[in-house]
Parts: C-alpha cells; sequence; structure tokens
C-alpha cells in the first residue's frame, strides 16, 4: 500500500539536471575556457603581425610600380617638390600625372596609377593610416606612434612607425630579421 519515496523516485523517469551534474558540467566548461583562452589571445597576435606584413607589401608593392612609372618615390609635393604625407597618400590612391600630381579622376595627363585602393591603409598596431615622409634615412623622425607609417624618399622605404618593443609585446612579432624589416634602422 505504502511505498518508500525513494523507490518511487528511482523507477519514475527524470525531467531535470540535478544540482550535481550541473556544477559538474559548468566546471567543466570552465577547464576547457581556460585552456582555450591563451590559444585565441596568440591567434589575434599573430593576425595583427601577418596584417601588418601584407600591408607593408602591398604599399611596397605600389611604390616600386609608381617609381617604374615616375622614376623617383612618392611623396614629393608635385607644387614645390617638399616631402608630404598627404602627398605619397595622394598620390598611391589616386590617378596621377607625369609629374605625380593625383586627382580623383582617370582623363588627360592623370593616366598613371591609382597604384593602391582608397583609403590607405591603416598601420594595425596604432590604427593610424598617416605617412611622414622623410628625405634619407639621417632625417629626423617622428616619434613611434605619431604616425602610423615612415616613407624614405631617397631610398623608397616604407616601414611601420613603432618600437622594436611594440613588436615584440603587443605585436607578437618574435623574428628579429621580421623586425628588422619593419621598422628604421636606429
Amino acid at each position: 500500500m505504502f511505498q518508500d519515496p525513494r523507490q518511487a523516485r528511482r523507477g519514475a523517469p527524470r525531467s531535470a539536471f540535478t544540482l550535481v551534474e550541473l556544477v559538474m558540467v559548468v566546471v567543466i566548461l570552465g577547464i576547457m575556457a581556460a585552456l582555450a583562452a591563451p590559444r585565441v589571445s596568440r591567434g589575434a597576435k599573430g593576425a595583427t603581425t601577418h596584417a601588418l606584413e601584407a600591408t607593408l607589401t602591398n604599399v611596397r608593392k605600389a611604390i616600386d610600380h609608381y617609381y617604374a612609372e615616375h622614376g623617383r618615390y612618392p611623396g614629393y609635393n608635385p607644387a614645390d617638390g617638399t616631402p608630404s604625407g598627404n602627398a605619397f597618400i595622394r598620390q598611391l590612391t589616386q590617378f596621377t600625372d607625369e609629374a605625380g600630381a593625383p586627382r580623383a579622376t582617370y582623363g588627360g595627363a592623370w593616366i598613371y596609377g591609382p597604384y593602391l585602393r582608397e583609403p590607405f591603409p591603416a598601420n594595425p598596431f596604432n590604427q593610424l593610416s598617416t605617412v611622414a615622409v622623410i628625405q634619407t634615412l639621417a632625417s629626423a623622425r617622428p616619434s613611434p606612434g605619431s604616425t602610423g607609417w615612415i616613407a624614405v624618399l631617397s631610398t623608397g622605404d616604407f616601414k611601420v612607425n613603432s618600437t622594436d618593443t611594440e613588436l615584440s609585446g603587443k605585436g607578437g612579432v618574435s623574428d628579429p630579421g621580421k623586425r628588422d624589416d619593419m621598422l628604421l634602422a636606429p
């Protein structure tokens, strides 16, 4: 007539999880997340490094193409011949004439380029797309991080405006050879 309540529960189908089962699932998920987190952060650093390498490659090719068509590197203001970061960007992202004067539309004397699509790419480390143009490697340089990039007019070098510490720490660029290729020598 009377049944033991414990026996009734054992035979009846359960419709919910016990507290112990839920706690075990949460603990297992926590362990899995702790194991995966370092891999995800390493992947993000790697992606930033690859983005930087790809951007440097693309802009350097555009500079070489500009040089092949104009006989000089981009970055000279066509009006007065002074170095200009804005001229550098416009000469690579717009149509240019033989003297390097940029214009947004094709036609007439403006038959060269564009060598890159607008907008000019940003430095993946500081998100700046500005370019500091210097005449030679001995010229005064902007402080690291004040612009996205540095272009050297005498050699056609194009480098990231950053420090070795930023590239190796935040950027995850551990190979010294890669850092040397990305930074101007001191």
